[in-house]
């Protein structure tokens, strides 16, 4: 306890040191009513304005209707184009009715170019109906704790009863991109060539950040009013992959805004180790045995230039464990980090060294045969032998015995 103690003193000792390079630069300001910008491998929040605001964002039906028909379809699964699909309000691929066109395709156009007539084909592929499909979209957010949003279409048409949140768009986001491998390829994708009987289309994604901003892996936009729009975006840098979300931002600045964040968070921010594997992080003693309990893997996270960004630390030891034989994947329990932005980051404890129980003297003798087994094998084969010599002996003296008898009849 007296070493974790320390640990803790001086982790607090550098939090709170004066470090000159420490101080973020002065966030920037968006026009936006709602923004976030936030790590995607741990979801780690860098940046928040009004996140939990409750807006009628046209993009998360889009999002959550492509995540669905990923999760539920076959990309070569063959959809039939019905008279509600063909038209509907903001139809872009002028589909006939009852002609088959695949998934794949339709994901596209509802996720690239917001084709509504894609994205009712799609929800009433997967459930039947456009209502039974709004019920999933439903449960699909309930699973994924989206506690502040409401679904009623799949297009995102404008209804007073549907809404959601920064928050909550950026858990359906972090969590399609890094579940589903179509997902993460639909939502990267610049342009996708559209092909049926009568013409041949260039799907082209909506968010211009693509040609105007490096390291742009990911986006889409949409909206209601072209004057407010909700634009996400993903660029990679410097071994990080930072998400921004913008919610009915004004046209004339979303883009403008979005690099302010990708700027701010990219400058102000740094990926690097909080633990390597085999670190010592603790010391116990089991059966009066003193042991080193380290890291089981490398953990990386997301920290402010200059901060350790380490609010408290908290040691949860499996006491069921703390007994002999120790091996070197025995689970001895977790360390807890829980960073200034409430991030909790859990590390698993194991014992740097193998610790067995004493053996008595039989078992240090198996043992050692057991090192040696050609030993083993020559104390077998002489003791089979004895056997032999001695039941050759027994025969032998149990037949003269009976001979002699007889004789003496």
């Amino acid at each position: 306890m007296f070493k974790k103690l320390v640990w803790f003193l001086i982790l607090i000792y550098l939090i709170n040191m004066p470090v000159a390079s420490a101080a973020l630069s002065s966030e920037p300001t968006v026009e936006a009513p709602s923004a976030l910008l936030f790590e995607l491998k741990r979801g780690q929040i860098l940046y928040a304005k009004n996140p939990d605001e409750k807006l009628h964002i046209a993009a998360a039906s889009k999002l959550m209707t492509a995540y669905i028909a990923l999760e539920k379809l076959d990309l070569n699964t063959m959809v039939t184009a019905s008279k509600e699909a063909v038209n509907a309000e903001g139809a872009l691929l002028e589909l006939t009715v009852g002609e088959k066109y695949t998934a794949e395709s339709l994901i596209y156009a509802s996720m690239l170019s917001n084709a509504n007539d894609a994205t009712i084909a799609l929800a009433e592929a997967v459930g039947g109906t456009v209502e039974d499909f709004v019920k999933l979209m439903n449960d699909y957010a309930a699973s994924l704790d989206m506690i502040n949003t409401v679904f009623v279409n799949p297009t995102g048409a404008y209804d007073e009863n549907q809404y959601t949140t920064a928050s909550d768009l950026a858990k359906l986001i972090r969590h399609a991109i890094t579940t589903n491998q179509n997902f993460e390829k639909v939502f990267s994708s610049q342009a996708k060539p559209w092909f049926d009987e009568n013409k041949t289309l260039v799907l082209t994604n909506l968010n211009d950040m693509f040609w105007s901003y490096d390291g742009v892996d990911g986006g889409k936009v949409d909206y209601n009013d072209p004057k407010y729009q909700t634009v996400i975006t993903t660029v990679s840098r410097d071994q990080q992959r930072l998400v921004c979300i913008l919610l009915d931002a004004p046209a004339e600045t979303m883009y403008t805004d979005t690099i302010k964040l990708f700027e701010f968070g990219f400058n102000n921010f740094r990926r690097g180790p909080l633990v390597y594997k085999g670190q010592p992080l603790d010391n116990i003693t089991v059966e009066g045995h003193e042991v080193t309990l380290i890291a089981g893997s490398d953990v990386y996270y997301t920290y402010p230039v200059g901060d350790n960004y380490i609010q408290e630390i908290h040691y949860d030891l499996v006491e069921d464990n703390m007994k002999l034989p120790l091996y070197k994947n025995t689970l001895m329990g977790t360390v807890k980090f829980t960073l200034t932005d409430g991030t909790v980051i859990t590390v698993d404890l194991f014992p740097d060294r193998e610790i067995l129980p004493e053996l008595t003297s039989f078992e240090k003798a198996k043992k050692r045969l057991m090192e040696y087994s050609e030993i083993l094998y020559i104390i077998i084969g002489l003791c089979i032998v004895e056997i032999l010599l001695l039941l050759s002996k027994i025969i032998k003296f149990t037949y003269n015995k009976i001979t002699s008898h007889k004789g003496r009849r």
